[in-house]
């Protein structure tokens, strides 16, 4: 399938609607069959989708299709761009780590850099990136 088709056709998981188009997911919160299913679903032994802020369908194709057109094995998707960066940055950085980081980075990095890693013991310096 060309990368093209892959945005639009690509349909990782269908219903038992069989619909052409992935549908909207719109719901804060999901179901259990019973009080088993959720206490599984709460202790990651099985899967599925508890509360839309943790997963949901919708951002679940979203991951996969993304997944598939960067020939990655798994992904994350954020609600926004600085919950990327705060996740990338915080699963990476440990106390004693230094970072260099140029002043035109992306908003709310600077209250990281400034306010929030240096309680996690976590330095920095800016540089001039055009050097």
């Amino acid at each position: 399938m060309k990368e093209q088709s892959k945005l639009i056709r690509n349909q990782a998981k269908r219903s038992q609607n069989r619909e052409h188009s992935v549908p909207l997911y719109l719901t804060s919160s999901f179901i259990f069959d019973d009080a088993e299913q959720g206490r599984a679903i709460f202790a990651d032994e099985i899967e599925g989708n508890i509360y839309s802020r943790y997963s949901n369908p919708n951002t679940t194709e979203f991951i996969d299709k993304v997944c598939e057109l960067e020939g990655a094995e798994a992904g994350l998707a954020f609600s926004s761009g600085m919950a990327g960066v705060f996740a990338s940055l915080a699963g990476l950085l440990k106390s004693g780590d230094h970072i260099l980081a140029c002043r035109s980075i992306f908003g709310s990095t600077h209250q990281l850099l400034n306010q929030l890693f240096p309680r996690w013991g976590i330095t920095f310096t800016y540089v001039d990136a055009s050097k």
